[in-house]
Order: C-alpha cells, then structure tokens, then sequence
C-alpha cells in the first residue's frame, strides 16, 4: 500500500483511453476511400455507357 498519496496510473488505462479517442474520432479515412472507389466504379461505368452503348443506337 502506498502511504505517500501518490496515485499510479495503470498503463492499460491510458492504452484504453487512446483506444476510445481513436474509436470516437471516428473511421473517416475509410469513408473516404470507401467513396473515392465507389465514385471512380460510377464514372467508368459512365464513361463505358456513352463511348459503347450509345454508338451502338437502338438494336432491333
């Protein structure tokens, strides 16, 4: 028992409370990339409709 008053702190506290800043920041790198991908499927899949499917015209 420690007589001096001294509080020690449990690294695994401060491991925990660095864990809980990261969690709560949130994952916006992931968002970002996440809709990066998503925009570039969308444009080529644009691009890919108006250099191909359209020349093409109407099939009967």
């Amino acid at each position: 028992m420690n007589c001096h008053g001294d509080h020690q702190v449990n690294p695994k506290e401060d491991e925990d409370q660095a864990i809980e800043r990261i969690v709560l920041d949130g994952p916006k790198g992931a968002i970002v990339l996440a809709g990066t991908a998503t925009a570039i499927v969308i444009l080529i899949w644009i691009v890919f409709y108006l250099l191909v499917f359209l020349p093409r015209g109407v099939i009967q």
